[in-house]
């Protein structure tokens, strides 16, 4: 933790709010897995762990001396602890698991595989502007994603899927305290990574993550486990406005939308709540912050932000989008391997005017489709497109008969929309949460499956 540097931009910087919080979350973790009847403490303690730090557990990062590549990550060991398990359970169980006729693989796996093989094709053709370094890193993260994927899958095991679901909620209320604290006492509390403006002299919350869209999407998905699992209605809805306020502070307009559209998705045709409630509720919500847009109208009309979102908005980014429209013609069937090349290195400069997008050290295409469409040529964009899709149409399937499939199916949401206007390809943050909760989707349809196998056997005798 020593180098940590690198995350911070500003001086005064209390790095010891950092160690007194990992030793808190540690020992909340522990305290979860020993109540916890999950079959998987090591690895439960683990994921809970990660899950109770957002990414300001990079600060945990390990370096070696010498081998920069090889540094021991958080994220690494989460996923090299899963291959482990993987093995364990497939190669070395005595377990008798499902037969290939009796086990049901979800259609979206298909293109997922294709994705990966033509993305490593795509890299090994174009490795000389890519570089080998990165090449190996990017190839190695797709495997980690499906590692992670199949991990939770075999788990197979509620009170482990439990543990992670309470371990969001906490570090939910966690950021979101941590967003209060940074927007309206001390806006550098806690703080790792960012600190764009608002508006005004107020600065855009981050609580415990280093970019503010990690801090709003992984609350959207702690909205998401609190509405599944928490019954007590009077914690349900304090929860859900104290993660809600949250993700406002966060003043990023993409995850205000995908808010909105959980909420309005759960409570009409999930909950089904009476229409004209739910209208009356967002009347309201309406009338308080364009009370609060009345009152802060000259902060707000003058900020960065928004001058920022007038030139850079979803229709402002245009400029990106066509620079990989005008450009996939050259290399459609595999792409340009990454953002290392030529090609986006003159049309950033021309876009951007910037030296570091240009040279890919910042920024990015702001959406995974468009990504995937310029790094890795045509058929990777449709094999991804495929991927999210029909994720999110396979658990849309399956809530009726389970209400726990509805945490993967709107993760599955969060992420379709997410990649619109921001890339979250494999292993970003927003990406291991999604590879988690279907993987977890997964596991559960196994453990139904390994129900009805168990009471036709009983019902047989």
């Amino acid at each position: 933790m020593g180098n940590y540097e690198q995350h911070f931009s500003w001086t005064g910087v209390q790095i010891h709010h950092f160690y007194i919080y990992f030793v808190i979350a540690g020992l909340i973790a522990s305290y979860l897995t020993y109540k916890s009847d999950s079959k998987y403490k090591l690895e439960g303690f683990l994921l809970s762990f990660y899950f109770l730090t957002g990414n300001i557990n990079e600060l945990l990062t390990i370096k070696i001396p010498g081998f920069s590549f090889f540094e021991i990550q958080p994220i690494r060991l989460i996923y090299l602890l899963l291959l482990f398990f993987i093995i364990r359970k497939t190669l070395l169980s005595k377990e008798k698991l499902l037969s290939s006729s009796k086990r049901s693989t979800p259609l979206f796996m298909i293109p997922l595989a294709l994705y990966i093989i033509l993305l490593t094709i795509s890299i090994g053709v174009n490795v000389d502007e890519v570089g080998s370094g990165d090449a190996l890193k990017t190839v190695l993260e797709s495997f980690a994603f499906v590692i992670i994927l199949f991990g939770l899958k075999l788990m197979a095991d509620q009170p482990t899927y439990d543990l992670i679901g309470k371990s969001i909620i906490i570090g939910a209320i966690v950021t979101s305290l941590v967003a209060i604290v940074q927007l309206g006492v001390e806006p550098y509390f806690m703080r790792i990574g960012d600190d764009r403006p608002a508006f005004g002299a107020v600065i855009r919350s981050n609580g415990i993550f280093s970019t503010e869209y990690f801090h709003s999407y992984f609350l959207i998905i702690a909205i998401v486990w609190v509405f599944t699992t928490v019954k007590n209605n009077l914690w349900k809805t304090g929860l859900v406005i104290l993660f809600s306020i949250g993700v406002v502070t966060s003043f990023m307009r993409m995850s205000w939308i995908i808010l909105a559209l959980v909420l309005i998705t759960y409570l009409i045709f999930i909950y089904k709540i009476a229409l004209e409630k739910m209208l009356f509720a967002g009347l309201t919500g309406l009338a308080i912050l364009l009370c609060a847009g009345i009152f802060y109208y000259q902060d707000i009309m003058n900020s960065t932000m928004v001058k920022e979102r007038l030139t850079d908005s979803v229709g402002g980014r245009k400029g990106y989008y066509g620079m990989v429209i005008d450009n996939i013609h050259k290399k459609p069937w595999l792409g340009y391997g990454g953002l290392k090349n030529e090609v986006y290195y003159i049309n950033l400069l021309r876009i951007t005017g910037d030296r570091d997008r240009a040279t890919a050290t910042t920024g990015s295409l702001h959406s995974g489709y468009f990504s995937s469409l310029f790094e890795y040529g045509v058929p990777a964009f449709v094999c991804f497109t495929l991927f999210v899709m029909l994720s999110a149409l396979y658990y849309s399937r399956s809530f009726h008969s389970n209400l726990y499939f509805v945490i993967p199916f709107l993760a599955s949401v969060i992420f379709m929309i997410g990649n619109l206007t921001n890339t979250f390809l494999f292993l970003s943050y927003v990406s291991v949460l999604y590879a988690v909760h279907i993987g977890m989707g997964m596991g559960i349809h196994k453990i139904e499956e390994n129900r009805l196998l168990t009471s036709q056997a009983d019902y047989s005798k």
